[in-house]
């Protein structure tokens, strides 16, 4: 049986896989990284105001204006007023970028979808929470290292 540690290790070894896949997928579509990455932030939880795409992305202002603006200009996002706030705009991804995301990442459910659905339905939802936990708490990591590298200057 496997304790605490195996599992963060085997969760690390994902990750690693994951970012060689999602580099791929970037260089399928033909842009960088971290557009890439932007696009899967929206394609998770769209509409995102730029702000808290931003935040999610650890970009200066100036970067994420350019990022947007450029990929807008590809036709990769979709920008939309913000009805709650009429001074932002939300983010959406556009039909091409959905389109050629999920070409990309469709061979990536097929395959890993049988092992899932493997799991029945008491261990599927004991990791889908698994996983949903790590993911906030590493967003929540995240932003305390971007806020000491602030508090710090470096």
């Amino acid at each position: 049986m496997a304790d605490g540690r195996a599992v963060l290790m085997a969760l690390e070894r994902m990750k690693q896989s994951h970012l060689t896949l999602h580099h791929a997928v970037a260089r399928r579509l033909k842009i960088n990284s971290i557009d890439a990455e932007a696009i899967a932030h929206l394609i998770a939880d769209e509409p995102l105001g730029q702000e808290v795409l931003r935040a999610r992305l650890l970009i200066s202002k100036s970067a994420m204006t350019a990022l947007v603006d450029r990929l807008v200009r590809d036709d990769f996002l979709v920008r939309h007023a913000n009805p709650a706030d009429r001074r932002s705009t939300l983010l959406t991804v556009s039909e091409r970028a959905r389109h050629g995301w999920e070409n990309g990442m469709a061979k990536v459910f097929d395959t890993i979808g049988p092992s899932a659905a493997a799991l029945g339905p008491e261990a599927a939802a004991v990791v889908a929470d698994f996983l949903d936990q790590v993911t906030l708490l590493q967003l929540g990591l995240a932003g305390e290292v971007m806020r000491h590298r602030s508090e710090t200057g470096e």
